[in-house]
């Protein structure tokens, strides 16, 4: 089973992808203090050194430019993806990173003829890192998903298993020539590659979440205080599906002072029917629940361990009694995490019931004004109901007066009948 592939994935935005790459500080100083040690690219213009050579340091923003120029011939330039990330991880049996100078430009050479064997018709973009928590020397490689003539590259081109297969048959038939020994062959069994107890990160947030997990998961001793020390420092944890897998989810506060969630799987591999593994997603399998739940069990053997020499009973007392300390202290951080979860409660549910009685409050108020209003009408209508009538009366009478004056009138002026004779 081939592991050189660790992901290769679509890209909403390749402005995103190449400053990631470029312009960030590195991750991990233990190897190297250089983010970039070596890159190259198909198709694109990017900037040398003094000497001509392609420099180390390049600008993210310059390199999109170029990407995007290419993207405005697209049929539809609003497209979704815009490229595709691809990272190549070569093992310690590949390249030890004794010598990184050496290795990264051996890796670099490697890399590029497979580009230009797999992806020659479209831009593309290499670059050479060791400064991942595995410490192995990888690439990151960004194609662009439209080539220079505006066509859309088959997305079938990025197939993982596709990929897998393609470059191992280059690495067999190429490896010997530039790195000078023959090629290990993929690696298997036990001897898979540790990569996945953690994954490379992409976002200073996911760092973050790293180091903030790594921190509780040396301060406490079990789940139920490992999710209250997370969710005292604004971190929660959900669990999906039937396997109870889980999801840790994180707010962060953007520049302009707007906070947004974000959330990441702890584990996630997609496997094809024969079980072979499709594309790996998430923070590292080192980030699970069985995970942490066997490192506790392990340090908890480890502190149980029976003594074996006299000579070291006396250094493990001394051991233990630090150690009493220590975990004096991590039950004090864990009560302090549990006392402020139960704060962090106790005021969402203050905050809901103010709610509810704000909103009780306004649905009587609406009532009490819509009663009033229904009451104004009806007095309204009643007054002008009463007026109405009034005014007929009026009328009627009116009419009867000079009916009757009529009546007066006409016996008034009537001649008197004489005598009959």
């Amino acid at each position: 089973m081939i592991i050189a592939i660790l992901q290769s994935r679509s890209c909403h935005s390749s402005y995103q992808k190449l400053t990631y790459l470029f312009n960030q500080p590195p991750h991990n100083t233990s190897k190297t203090q250089q983010r970039v040690l070596a890159c190259s690219g198909t198709n694109i213009s990017m900037l040398h050194d003094p000497s001509g050579h392609i420099s180390n340091t390049q600008n993210g923003a310059f390199l999109e430019h170029q990407f995007h120029q290419s993207l405005k011939r697209a049929y539809n330039p609003k497209r979704q993806y815009q490229a595709q990330s691809i990272i190549i991880s070569f093992s310690q049996q590949e390249f030890d990173t004794t010598d990184l100078h050496s290795q990264s430009i051996q890796a670099l050479q490697l890399v590029q003829g497979f580009i230009n064997k797999n992806f020659s018709d479209t831009q593309s973009v290499s670059c050479v890192q060791c400064d991942g928590n595995g410490q192995h020397l990888h690439v990151h490689i960004l194609v662009n998903a439209v080539k220079t003539n505006g066509k859309t590259v088959a997305t079938s081109r990025f197939s993982v298993n596709k990929l897998r297969h393609n470059l191992d048959n280059y690495l067999e038939h190429n490896f010997k020539q530039i790195v000078g020994k023959t090629w290990p062959g993929p690696l298997q069994g036990k001897d898979r590659r540790k990569d996945i107890l953690d994954l490379p990160s992409k976002a200073n947030w996911q760092i973050e979440l790293k180091q903030l997990i790594s921190t509780a998961k040396q301060s406490t001793t079990n789940i139920h205080d490992f999710k209250d020390f997370l969710l005292a420092n604004g971190v929660t944890i959900s669990e999906r599906g039937k396997s109870k897998s889980w999801t840790y989810h994180m707010s962060v506060t953007d520049s302009n002072g707007k906070a947004k969630n974000h959330r990441i799987r702890a584990f996630y591999q997609r496997t094809d029917k024969r079980g072979n593994v499709i594309s790996t997603r998430g923070l590292g399998i080192g980030f699970t629940r069985n995970s942490l739940e066997q490192y506790w069990s392990k340090q908890k053997v480890q502190q149980n361990e029976p003594e074996q020499h006299h000579s070291r009973n006396k250094r493990k007392k001394e051991t233990h009694h630090e150690n009493d300390e220590e975990l004096i202290k991590l039950k004090s951080l864990a009560a302090d995490a549990r006392a402020a979860a139960q704060q962090k409660r106790i005021r969402q549910h203050l905050n809901f019931e103010h709610l509810k009685r704000a909103k009780a409050d306004e649905r009587k108020q609406f009532a009490t004004r819509k009663t009033a209003e229904q009451n104004g009408r009806t007095a309204s209508n009643k007054a002008r109901s009463d007026s109405i009538s009034a005014q007929q009366r009026h009328r009627e009478a009116a009419k009867r007066a000079i009916k009757a004056k009529q009546r007066r009138a006409q016996s008034n002026h009537q001649p008197n009948e004489g005598p009959e004779l």
